[in-house]
């Protein structure tokens, strides 16, 4: 895979957006959610591995200011259209510490998981 192919921007259909960079297969970016508790428009650290069509990438919800105590890891696929990247199909899993947003009640291991998927697409400039 050329690293062009995945390197950019890519928008989900609920507006978050992801920024990847991809390098002998590693992939490192940031996150940016429009849901959810992560603060909208803040971005936070990703990292992860693509392997031909197929990648993961894990979400880290902590940045200087704050730590949210929860991760997201996203499992894909490439959706080709003539050789080009139209998409990526996720699923997703968010494991938390906290069950409400005020952080005072901590999940118990049946509510700790959350799982729901999303498509990327890319953002054109």
């Amino acid at each position: 895979m050329a690293i062009e192919e995945i390197t950019g921007s890519w928008i989900n259909q609920n507006g978050s957006t992801v920024n990847l960079t991809e390098k002998d297969g590693v992939l490192i970016g940031e996150y940016c959610s429009r849901k959810g508790r992560a603060v909208s428009g803040k971005t936070y650290p990703l990292a992860g591995i693509v392997n031909g069509d197929v990648l993961s990438f894990s979400v880290n919800w902590q940045d200087a200011e704050d730590n949210l105590e929860s991760i997201t890891s996203f499992s894909g696929r490439l959706e080709r259209r003539g050789g080009e990247i139209k998409a990526i199909h996720t699923v997703w899993v968010l494991v938390r510490r906290w069950e409400n947003e005020a952080r005072t009640r901590e999940t118990g291991a049946w509510n700790s998981f959350l799982t729901n998927s999303d498509v990327f697409t890319r953002v054109e400039n």
